[in-house]
C-alpha cells in the first residue's frame, strides 16, 4: 500500500512539473531574449510592489500581470505564462482579460478542457456571449462534436450569423465519427 501511495505521489509530481514546462520554440536574437528578461524582472517587481492608488485601480496590478504573462509567451515559456494567470485566479482575483488569456494559452498547449472551462467562466460570470465562438473551437480541437455543435448553434442564435470554416470543422468531426462507427460495425 505504501508503495502505491509513493507511486501516485511520484506521478503527481511529474504531472505538476510537466504543466509548467510548456515551451515552444521562438525565433529571437540573444539581444531580444535579454531585453524581454529585463522587462520580466521589472514587471515582477511592479506586480510585487503594487499598491492600490485609488479605489478604481483594482486590487491587483492586472495590466502588469497581463504584460508579464505576455513576455513569458514571447519567450515561448507558455507554462510560466499559464502559472502567472493561474496564481492570480487562485488568489481569488480575476479580470475577464486574465481568464480569456488563460483560456487561449490552454488552447495553445492543447489543454482544451481547461480552455473550455475558462471561456465558459467568462460566459457565466460576465454574461459575455462573445466567447461562445471560442468555446466552440476549443471543443472542435478536443474532438467533441456534440458540444461544438451546441455552442456553435448558441453562437449563431446570439449573433445571427454563421461561419463556413466552423461548419466545415464540425462536419469533419461528424464524418470522422461515422467512419469510426462504420469501421467498428
Amino acid at each position: 500500500m505504501k508503495h502505491a501511495k509513493l507511486t501516485l505521489i511520484g506521478i503527481a509530481v511529474l504531472i505538476l512539473a510537466s504543466c509548467n514546462s510548456y515551451k515552444i520554440d521562438v525565433d529571437l536574437t540573444p539581444e531580444e531574449v535579454s531585453s524581454i528578461k529585463t522587462e520580466i524582472k521589472s514587471l515582477k517587481e511592479a506586480v510585487d510592489n503594487y499598491v492600490q492608488a485609488d479605489s478604481n485601480a483594482g486590487t491587483i496590478a492586472w495590466k502588469e500581470i497581463i504584460e508579464l504573462a505576455g513576455k513569458y509567451e514571447d519567450l515561448g515559456e507558455l507554462g510560466k505564462a499559464i502559472k502567472v494567470y493561474e496564481d492570480v485566479l487562485d488568489s481569488g482575483e480575476k479580470t475577464k482579460a486574465i481568464i480569456n488569456n488563460l483560456g487561449r494559452l490552454y488552447e495553445k498547449t492543447e489543454q482544451y478542457d481547461k480552455a473550455v472551462v475558462m471561456y465558459q467562466r467568462i460566459n457565466d460570470e460576465y454574461f459575455d456571449h462573445d466567447y461562445l465562438y471560442d468555446i466552440t473551437w476549443a471543443y472542435i480541437k478536443a474532438g467533441d462534436r456534440k458540444n461544438a455543435e451546441k455552442y456553435f448553434n448558441a453562437w449563431q442564435l446570439e449573433f445571427q450569423k454563421t461561419d463556413e470554416q466552423t461548419q466545415q470543422a464540425i462536419k469533419k468531426l461528424r464524418e470522422d465519427e461515422k467512419a469510426v462507427k462504420d469501421g467498428s460495425s
